[in-house]
């Protein structure tokens, strides 16, 4: 009501002048008649602002569902109706406006096709590279006799680290899709650890880092497949980064009688995490101030996150546990019966 006052401000004002007007003339004229023909003016004042309100109010609803279907669908047919609605005085600002937003629209859609273009052509990619890297695992495999030790090492760290990069780069793909489909099943979770850690056991062992594994036979329901993934980057993360003399990687999984939930801890004992990095360590490409994370992507925690999000799981940080330090990242699982 007041919009329709506000914009029908001025006709109101000289309908009310026309109103006392008549009112004088008639106090002038019949003033035996003032109090009847005053009363008929006002009613019948009252019932044109009435009718007006209402004409205003389904003029303005027609002005807005025009306005509207054209901003979701702005086509000839939508351009059309609004014209018609509003009045031709509008038919130069919405031809402008159409043809800005018509534009805009091309140039979005190119944009995402050659965005979906790149995406299937790194997801082809990172696909295409493991028939290679199959095969550069089985030459090492069988010619590991024919190297000296630490060729082998070195060659099986650059394989570990070409096939670990790609795995970020198809997960980090997958995560852009529209629709991302994960495959729940019930499964060990100590047991899945242990399958990713066998990975990086010739790592561990170059490295000499001493791995301590504390299993406690839990059940989780989750997608198997990207919680290695996840359990892969932390175990990376922590033999990355332990102490470089007497070295330590704690992996550990236990149910909490607490908060009934399933808890897997990869930690080990660095040098940590600065307090001030500590709430960022999740985002995606920070790598912080320290010298050893400068090479480092910021890719790896980032996806964790993501992961464990899609996967209703839950992502604690343990900094500075141990007296040495250390750093540690926990992944918890809600126990399902």
């Amino acid at each position: 009501m007041k919009l329709f006052l506000k914009r029908i401000g001025y006709w109101l004002i000289l309908l009310l002048l026309t109103d006392l007007t008549f009112i004088l003339m008639t106090w002038l004229l019949r003033p035996d008649a003032m109090k009847s023909i005053c009363l008929f003016i006002l009613l019948f004042t009252a019932i044109i602002i009435g009718v007006g309100y209402f004409l205003q109010c389904r003029t303005q609803k027609k002005e807005i569902n025009a306005v509207e279907s054209f901003l979701n669908d702005p086509n000839e047919a939508t351009k059309q109706a609004l014209i018609v609605t509003l009045d031709n005085s509008w038919a130069h600002v919405i031809e402008t406006g159409y043809a800005r937003l018509k534009k805009q629209n091309a140039d979005l859609n190119e944009k995402q096709l050659n965005l979906q273009n790149y995406q299937e052509y790194i997801e082809a990619w990172t696909h295409e590279i493991k028939t290679p890297m199959s095969l550069m695992t089985l030459v090492l495999g069988n010619h590991k006799d024919e190297m000296s030790p630490y060729v082998y090492s070195r060659m099986e760290h650059s394989r570990r680290q070409i096939s670990e990069d790609v795995e970020k780069i198809l997960y980090y793909a997958r995560l852009q899709t529209a629709h991302v489909d994960y495959n729940f099943t019930r499964f060990r979770l100590d047991e899945c650890a242990e399958e990713v850690i066998r990975e990086f056991i010739s790592l561990i062992a170059e490295k000499q880092i001493d791995l301590v594994t504390k299993w406690n036979p839990t059940t989780v329901v989750s997608d198997r497949k990207v919680l290695a993934f996840m359990i892969s980057q932390l175990l990376s993360n922590a033999v990355k980064y332990a102490a470089k003399k007497d070295g330590q990687v704690f992996v550990s999984t236990w149910q909490d009688d607490d908060d009934h939930k399933i808890h897997l801890c990869v930690r080990d004992n660095g040098a940590g995490v600065p307090l001030e990095d500590a709430p960022f360590i999740f985002e995606k490409g920070f790598t912080g101030n320290h010298p050893d994370r400068q090479k480092a992507t910021g890719m790896g925690l980032y996806l964790v996150k993501k992961y464990a999000e899609a996967l209703s799981a839950e992502v604690n940080l343990k900094n500075g546990f141990l007296m040495s330090g250390g750093f540690g990242i926990e992944l918890i699982f809600p126990c399902v019966v």
